[in-house]
């Protein structure tokens, strides 16, 4: 099926149905919210209903009146979505009827006035059986030929309620539904048009049984994200919706196929290879089923399999197909073969009573299609819901009280369904099931307590947290093992309700195979069941689900504890679902390793915390017999502030001398008083870096963590050297060393040793491609917790020891170098290009590494420019520089890595497993756009690189940078004169500019501290005048653009992602940009917004004037060109006085900020004479 047409056709008429539902209960007199004015309510009359001034009949009144009932008990949103519903599955089940021959034509039409075929017969006298007063009123409607849809109407509610099938599978319809027909039901465009004339669905599609249950999940698709977008707990009403999914046909048929069908050829060995080649999805175990594990049954009547999840049928129709074909085989006949299916075999059980309602359509319809003679619904399958009654009470008082428990139960069942557990006495049992005929609760009841031979399920998904407070309590108490979700409790309900030896078919999340929540579970299951085969699935599985995180497992059960090895299929890497059907029929001889034959399920018992590790060598499985890291290591969860925004900052929003760099203890921390430290925040970098939050720690924010969040866990750890890993991985692990310091955060777990010099073998063990090997085993979800990390072996050989220990040395060195060579590191100290002027390429192929560029050469480098003038230099050269000693770097820790991985390779014995590679692409160093990977080879983006020099620049303009010395200068408000003060650089006097602000314009704008300007001069101070031009040449060509256009366009949406949507130079902008000035926020005043006023915006504002005036005298010999300019300028002029007069208001009221408050509060402050943030 084309699901993609299924679902627009779904969505576009519950959008056509509800819009002319909710017209209709607007025509009937009905607000939005229910109410009616008094004036449009019925009266009624003898024999007839006054309404809205007209004279109708008397069933209208009764109608109306139910139907105002149900909107005051409901509301009216609820009335009209199950209105729309009702009309929905209505006319589709005639339609599918119809297109299979199995009802006369009733909606199609009968003319091009869009006559339906059931009103034309009408009109000729041919009526389906009605009640009287409904035919009274027929003939009434039948004297107008415009009353088209009210005859339809009365009609449509007939044919229903006489057809069989509709009847016994839906249901009577409520009696007010006529009146909210649509009244554009018929109109072009409207629902019976949409279903008549559809190409949304093929007449191959309508004889498919599984049609309406497609339709049906694509219908309450939009109900579905409503109730996810709410978030928070699943009210019983919404648990439908929010747990629906169409399992892939070929899923099912493997389940189906390898529970009942395994079952039927372990009772039948010699029919086998019959069924082999017709059960394509079939798995055949290494050895057959022993002897003491078979289930045995006398006849194929015997056999009870069961949904107890079956949403719309699907899974029980493909039982159907199986038995059915078995049935066939054993010489029954059509008639016997349905007849046996319905009565002795299956059970179908669901919340959903529309569910329930689709799944006895979906297979009625597949009994018609193989005999016809059930097109009288005479024999129904056995499919139930939650019913609406309770057990009556027998005159036994001893049973009474077990039939009370019960009906106490039964009061939540809309709430949890199958999961039900009945205590029953045999006697009560038998008592119940002499009741199941006149009583669904009786039919239910002994549904659940029945034991079954195979069970075959899709079960809802959803978390704990999800559950309403009646499931999430029932839940706990009754299932401790799988009370995390939703579908591992339907794990524990499948094999209570089994028969031993019994097997059942499940496809549900693979979170079960891995996280800790469920190891208890997992424990049981591998303990005392044996799991025959599984598809280990992965993302990507439902088709209609986008992403990876519904991530899926089929797999089948049998219980009993007979352990033979199971078959897995790893289908994880498939793109869509049948590509994981391609793998599965065709793992042979497809070059990865996708069949997994014969695992002992002891195996996993042997991993820590028991993943279902299906993949896992030997050698591996005997590599987690080492000790654990937890025996070396304390791995800890760092603190949740329970409200990041209040106090968490990045470190370049804040004053920095409200900042405590190197606190060794949170006893000197709390003493030092100073507010913020350093927060350790998750982040992929390896080895060294992503360090840039802060957290407000200070006595006062200390005592308030303490009561937030999750209340400063191991807060004895905090500010100590660690190894810190973010939580939730990428496509790679990713460990880094964390210096004293640093408090540590949830999203960043951390791993302390009492001995410093473990930290180094520790990480490089870490960054290893052995624990990434580890760690896949333990979590493959890619989330690693504390738990995954403390599990993780450890074996150490001594004379490997120095070796490992020297090269993650040097790793953290490097890594460390290209962190801090960015103004967004706390540790910059100068531009690059610049740190190279000095460097030819020669003393650049000389150097060691080590040497060249620790920081130590960098202070030489600055001190020497600093204190005497330095020779001209050409920036293309800078930039060759520039390649070759990152290269280099970038190179070496790559080799590194590499050799890292063949150290730990041969510590474990691992070398068949595993090989050293690293591909570049996991280098985590230059990652700020200098580089890409293409076809294993560094590109270097050189405009990156420039781009970070104007960076820097205006930092040197700013005076948050001196050319004169490392680091940062002034990062905080009211510097002193003596921080302002020039200074000489390279022979030449460098200005820092007196207020912070400068102007981002064209260069003819009239200022001269415009940035088009200065970066001219600060080319020629610090790379020399001789070669200032062919510099400047150099800059525009590689940015592709002019140094003006740069600055106008692009600087500041550079500058925002620099700094992460946090910036630190404001601009303050007109609509159009004609009017852009930058202020830097650490020097701002409360009359910073007055002096861009007085200082640039006002004096722009005159030049702009001028030039219109000198264009203005010359009006009547201007060109072309110059009147276009003189349009422009006036716009522009316009522009820069509206945007005055908003400035003026905001420099009225002096804003002051408060750095603490972080750059999203304080620029807030300044509304929209700032340009948006986002």
């Amino acid at each position: 099926m084309d699901t993609n047409r299924l679902k627009k056709f779904a969505i576009e008429a519950r959008n056509i149905l509800k819009a002319g539902i909710a017209a209709k209960l607007t025509s009937l007199g009905f607000n939005n919210k229910g109410e009616v004015a008094e004036n449009l309510r019925p009266q009624l009359l003898q024999g007839g209903t006054l309404w809205n001034g007209r004279t109708l009949s008397e069933g209208f009144y009764y109608q109306w009146m139910r139907l105002y009932e149900e909107v005051q008990a409901k509301g009216v949103n609820e009335v009209y979505e199950q209105a729309a519903y009702t009309w929905f599955n209505r006319l589709v089940a005639i339609r599918i009827l119809q297109k299979n021959g199995l009802c006369e034509p009733v909606s199609t039409y009968a003319d091009s006035a869009h006559t339906p075929q059931i009103v034309n017969q009408a009109r000729q006298g041919l009526f389906p059986p009605m009640e009287e007063a409904s035919k009274r009123h027929l003939l009434e409607l039948l004297d107008d030929d415009t009353k088209v849809t009210e005859q339809f109407a009365v009609l449509l509610v007939a044919w229903c309620h006489a057809n069989p099938i509709l009847q016994r599978c839906f249901g009577t319809m409520e009696d007010y539904t006529e009146l909210l027909l649509p009244a554009n039901i018929l109109a072009e465009n409207g629902f019976i048009d949409l279903l008549n004339h559809t190409e949304f669905i093929t007449d191959e599609e309508f004889r498919s049984p599984e049609l309406i249950g497609w339709l049906y999940q694509f219908y309450i698709s939009e109900r579905k994200d409503e109730v996810f977008a709410k978030k928070g707990k699943f009210e019983a009403d919404e648990i439908p919706a929010a747990t629906q999914i169409f399992t892939p046909n070929w899923i099912v048929k493997y389940m189906v196929q390898n529970t009942v069908g395994r079952i039927y050829l372990d009772n039948n060995p010699n029919t086998t290879l019959a069924y082999k080649e017709k059960w394509q999805y079939l798995v055949e175990p290494a050895e057959p089923t022993p002897a003491e594990a078979i289930l045995h049954y006398n006849e194929l009547t015997d056999l009870k399999v069961a949904d107890l999840a079956c949403g719309s049928g699907h899974i029980l129709n493909e039982c159907f197909d199986l038995l059915y074909d078995l049935y066939i085989t054993e010489g029954y006949t059509r008639v016997e073969a349905i007849t046996h299916i319905f009565q002795d075999n299956l059970t179908g059980i669901d919340l959903d009573p529309r569910a329930q309602q689709l799944s006895l359509f979906a297979l009625t319809l597949k009994a018609c299609q193989r005999d016809h003679s059930f097109v009288d619904a005479h024999c129904l399958p056995r499919v139930l819901t939650m019913p609406k009654v309770q057990l009556p009470l027998p005159a036994d008082t001893r049973l009474a009280v077990e039939i009370n428990v019960a009906n106490a139960l039964l009061k939540d069942a809309d709430s949890l369904g199958s999961i039900m557990k009945f205590d029953l006495t045999p006697a009560a049992r038998e008592w119940v099931a002499s009741r199941v005929e006149e009583n669904e609760a009786a039919a239910l009841v002994i549904a659940l307590t029945e034991q079954y031979d195979a069970l075959v399920m899709n079960p809802p998904y959803m978390g704990g947290g999800n559950m309403n407070e009646v499931l999430s309590k029932y839940v706990k108490r009754n299932y401790e093992d799988g009370k995390t979700d939703l579908f591992s409790v339907f794990m524990e309900v499948a094999i209570e309700r089994l028969k031993v030896h019994g097997r059942y078919g499940m496809i549900n999340m693979q979170s079960w195979m891995f996280l800790s929540s469920f190891e208890k579970l997992r424990k049981t299951l591998l303990d005392n069941y044996h799991i025959e085969n599984m598809l280990h699935l992965g993302p990507r599985t439902f088709d209609e689900l986008s992403g990876e995180v519904v991530q899926n497992t089929a797999f089948v059960v049998a219980k009993h504890s007979v352990q033979q090895g199971g078959m897995y299929f790893r289908l994880v890497d498939g793109k869509s679902c049948a590509d994981k059907e391609q793998m599965f029929l065709n793992y042979a001889g497809q070059g990865t390793k996708i069949y997994y034959s014969n695992v002992p399920q002891a195996n996993f018992e042997k991993i820590p915390g028991c993943p279902i590790g299906y993949w896992v060598s030997e050698k591996i499985i005997k590599a987690f017999s080492h000790e654990k890291i937890d025996v070396f290591g304390k791995p800890r969860q760092g603190l949740a502030s329970g409200d990041n925004q209040r106090f968490i900052r990045l470190w370049f929003e804040i004053n920095s001398c409200d900042i405590f760099w190197n606190a060794g203890s949170k006893e000197e921390a709390l003493s030092s008083g100073k507010k913020w430290f350093p927060h350790n925040k998750g982040g992929n970098a390896k080895w060294y870096g992503d360090n840039d939050s802060l957290i407000a720690f200070n006595q006062e924010n200390y005592d308030i963590l303490l009561t937030l969040g999750n209340h400063l866990p191991s807060r004895e750890l905090y500010f100590r050297s660690s190894i810190s890993w973010p939580k939730v991985c990428s496509n790679q692990t990713t460990f880094r060393y964390t210096p004293k310091g640093y408090v540590f955060d949830c999203a960043s777990m951390s791993l302390f040793f009492d001995k410093e010099c473990l930290y180094h073998y520790f990480l490089a063990y870490l960054n290893s491609k052995i624990v990434s090997s580890f760690l896949k085993v333990l979590s493959p979800t890619l989330n690693y917790e504390v738990g995954h990390i403390s599990k993780l072996p450890v074996y150490i050989i001594e004379r490997y020891k120095i070796i490992v220990e020297n090269i993650a040395k040097q790793n953290i060195s490097i890594s460390k170098l290209d962190w801090d060579s960015h103004e967004t590191s706390w540790d910059f100290q100068h531009n690059e290009l610049i740190s190279l002027i000095n460097f030819t390429e020669q003393s650049l192929a000389k150097e060691s590494l080590t040497a060249l560029f620790s920081n130590t050469t960098y202070s030489n480098v600055v001190t020497q420019q600093a204190d005497e003038s330095l020779r001209a230099v050409k920036l293309q050269d800078l930039m060759e520089r520039y390649h070759q000693k990152w290269n280099a770097l970038f190179m070496q820790l790559h080799a590194n890595e590499e050799e890292l991985n063949r150290q730990f390779i041969d510590i474990y014995d691992l070398q068949d497993e595993l090989t050293p590679d690293v591909p570049l692409n996991e280098i985590t160093i230059l990652r700020q756009g200098e580089v890409s990977i293409e076809s294993n080879v560094l590109k270097w983006h050189d405009e990156v690189i420039l781009k970070q020099l104007l960076s820097y620049a205006v930092g040197v303009w700013m005076g948050r940078y001196r050319l004169s010395k490392p680091g940062l200068h002034i990062a905080h408000p009211n510097p002193t004169a003596e921080e302002l003060v020039s200074y000489t650089y390279n022979g030449h006097i460098i200005e820092i500019d007196d207020d912070g602000i400068f102007p981002l314009m064209a260069a003819d704008s009239g200022f001269t501290d415009n940035a088009c300007l200065r970066t001219a001069q600060f080319v020629s101070d610090v790379f020399g005048a001789e070669y200032q031009v062919e510099n400047l040449n150099y800059i525009e060509h590689t940015l592709g653009k002019t140094i003006e256009q740069y600055w106008q366009k692009d600087f500041w949406k550079d500058h925002k992602k620099m700094y992460q949507n946090r910036p630190i130079y404001w601009l303050f902008a007109s609509k159009k940009g004609t009017f852009q000035c930058i202020a830097y926020l650490h020097r701002m005043t409360p009359y910073t917004p007055e002096r861009i006023r007085s200082k640039y915006l006002l004096p722009f504002i005159e030049i702009l004037g001028r030039k219109i005036a000198d264009l203005t005298t010359r009006a009547a010999d201007l060109s072309t060109a110059e009147r276009k300019k003189l349009d422009t300028l006036n716009k522009q002029l316009e522009e820069c006085r509206e945007y005055h007069d908003r400035l003026a208001v905001v420099a009225e009221q002096a804003i002051p900020l408060d750095l603490d408050d972080g750059v999203v509060v304080n620029y807030a402050k300044l509304g929209d004479v700032v340009a948006k943030l986002k």
